[in-house]
């Protein structure tokens, strides 16, 4: 893992930061195992990261990750979007309904 840029955000209390990842025996590795190794690889805990980006090469086995790690678990309540599977579900059921 490589540090690309680290860029001190402090009016959002956080730092962006931009690694280059090598996965060259597998695919593109999921966010929850990004997550994992950017912790220890930051020495921060995994509840104040959230990996925003993703980009993969075709056939080179390398990845940008970019990276929003708080400085508080206030401030990525705030900040980061929880994604709500529930109200998905929710509108499948409403359509099934709607198709009867």
């Amino acid at each position: 893992m490589k540090k690309i840029y680290d860029i001190e955000m402090p009016l959002l209390n956080r730092r962006r930061v931009s690694l280059e990842i090598e996965h060259p025996t597998g695919g593109t590795p999921s966010k929850n195992d990004i997550k994992k190794k950017v912790a220890e690889f930051l020495k921060v805990p995994e509840e104040l990261i959230a990996v925003r980006h993703v980009y993969s090469k075709f056939g080179e086995g390398k990845s940008k990750i970019i990276t929003h790690v708080y400085n508080k678990k206030k401030d990525i309540e705030f900040f980061e979007k929880k994604k709500v599977k529930k109200e998905k579900k929710e509108n499948t059921d409403a359509q099934k309904e709607s198709k009867k």
